[in-house]
């Protein structure tokens, strides 16, 4: 994943005027009116840009930076993808979804033990 630190080509440690520097530097070098109409590289060079500007707002505010640096130090939870469970007997599909139950069984089954 890319952060904005990243984009920017800054460390974490930065100060707001290495982050400013940066950005000036990358939008010099990134602007697209620094190429061709029509051309890929034109394209490519906006789609770079947006990125550079979104970073730099991030980055350039206190308070934003704070919450943005917040978010990249809690660590990501993968939660394995749920299943539905099976019938017991049909095989068919209940409406359960890993529940704590004894014994899953679909409407159709549960019916016709009652």
């Amino acid at each position: 994943m890319r952060t904005h630190y990243d984009t920017l080509g800054v460390p974490k440690e930065a100060s707001v005027e290495w982050v400013k520097r940066s950005y000036r530097t990358l939008v010099k070098t990134h602007h697209p009116d620094k190429f061709p109409d029509g051309s890929t590289a034109k394209a490519e060079a906006e789609e770079r840009l947006r990125e550079i500007i979104s970073a730099y707002s991030v980055l350039s505010n206190p308070l934003r930076r704070a919450s943005y640096d917040a978010k990249l130090s809690k660590p990501v939870v993968v939660r394995p993808e749920l299943q539905p469970e099976h019938c017991a007997r049909c095989g068919k599909p209940t409406t359960y979804w890993q529940a704590p139950k004894k014994v899953a069984l679909c409407h159709v089954c549960a019916g016709a033990v009652a």
